[in-house]
């Protein structure tokens, strides 16, 4: 079942276009259905609640957590159930809550149990436990893992960490968010690869300190490719910066797209203002942005490309994707409709989740691409 297709043409319309400044020839990505994984009308026995994430290795087998099952769930190329990894528990091999799976080297599987801060290491041969260890803080005792382990690399392992909040000294605005290189045994070697702050809604009274998203705010955004290049960036431009950590690669390098901004409409910014209580609305009236970052979403694929995930002009029925290269050219593009969420790319295939058409449960789709 073909998914979308988008035309290489610009919209023939006087507002910016979601697109971005993509070449008119640009080639249009068709994506194919290949499988789905939950389908309850079509007698599947997986079901599945709330998708935590998937990975996909080498060898086109796809790893999946949710939240009905603490363990993680493996399938074949076709979407055929193979086995599960772990189970519920606190010993070895086991997690507490459902975690973030990820595919290292080699193969092997790591999961990341942010409710305890535990990464769980399995051997890429048969899967079984290898090694599990609570990561360091940092060295100033201010940083501590947060919910996000990015990727091993031949130099160490990339975790994300955020600080705790101090009402005297720390600023009410942003959130600085670290990226930190440990070892094999959880220590870190590299206290501070790359810092980026991320813009916050914080109310402080006598009592309590709450925190809240800013709508349409800029965002930082990480994310590790197969072929271990690190990209990281705020989402208020396609500007990325790429640092490699494998072996014999080098330096980093920058990523640039043009791109057209896509304003805020009055509604839009109208929701925004009453639609989070009135804790905020003051700060979200005072601070809303007047134009949306440029996208939402990357993933990179392992043909060396990254996928952005562009905002969206208000009432748009689909999303739109760029394919852009290291040399920030964009290469392809295509569309999804709004129930679709792209989580992982590789092997010629793009794997996410939607909801079913007829029960709205939770389903895992993989795609084939092609142009």
């Amino acid at each position: 079942m073909v998914l979308l297709a988008l035309s290489a043409c610009r919209p023939a319309s006087d507002q910016p276009s979601s697109q971005g400044d993509a070449d008119s020839e640009t080639v249009s990505f068709k994506l194919t259905e290949a499988f789905r994984i939950g389908d309850e009308s079509a007698g599947d026995s997986i079901l599945f609640g709330f998708v935590n994430n998937l990975a996909v290795d080498s060898k086109a087998l796809l790893y999946i957590t949710h939240d009905r099952q603490k363990r993680i769930r493996k399938f074949s190329h076709e979407g055929a159930f193979v086995g599960d990894i772990g189970r519920e528990g606190d010993g070895p091999g086991e997690f507490v809550e459902m975690p973030n799976v990820h595919i290292g080297l080699m193969d092997s599987v790591y999961a990341w149990d942010s409710w305890v801060n535990r990464l769980t290491i399995f051997s890429p041969q048969d899967h079984t436990y290898v090694t599990s260890f609570t990561p360091s803080d940092s060295e100033d005792g201010t940083f501590s893992p947060s919910s996000n382990f990015l990727g091993a690399s031949s130099k160490g392992l990339l975790l994300q960490y955020s600080s705790g909040y101090n009402p005297e000294l720390d600023n009410t605005e942003t959130r600085p968010l670290r990226i930190k290189l440990l070892g094999w045994n959880g220590a870190v070697l590299s206290d501070s690869v790359i810092q980026l702050s991320t813009d916050v809604l914080v109310r402080i009274t006598e009592t309590s300190i709450r925190f809240a998203s800013l709508p349409f705010a800029r965002s930082a955004r990480f994310a590790f490719s197969t072929d271990q290049v690190l990209y990281f960036g705020t989402n208020d431009a396609i500007h990325l910066t790429a640092l490699p950590f494998g072996g014999g690669q080098e330096s980093r390098f920058e990523i640039r797209v043009p791109h057209a901004p896509i304003v805020v409409s009055q509604s839009e910014r109208q929701e925004a203002i009453t639609s989070n209580g009135e804790v905020f609305e003051e700060m979200i009236r005072a601070r809303l942005p007047d134009v949306k970052p440029a996208f939402t979403t990357l993933l990179p694929d392992d043909q060396g490309r990254l996928w952005f995930e562009l905002s969206q002009l208000e009432g748009e029925q689909t999303k739109t994707w760029l394919v852009v290269d290291q040399n920030g050219r964009v290469v392809g593009k295509t569309t999804t409709p709004q129930s679709v969420r792209l989580r992982a790319l590789r092997g010629g295939r793009a794997y996410g989740t939607m909801a079913d058409d007829e029960t709205g449960a939770p389903v895992v789709v993989a795609w084939d691409i092609a142009s």
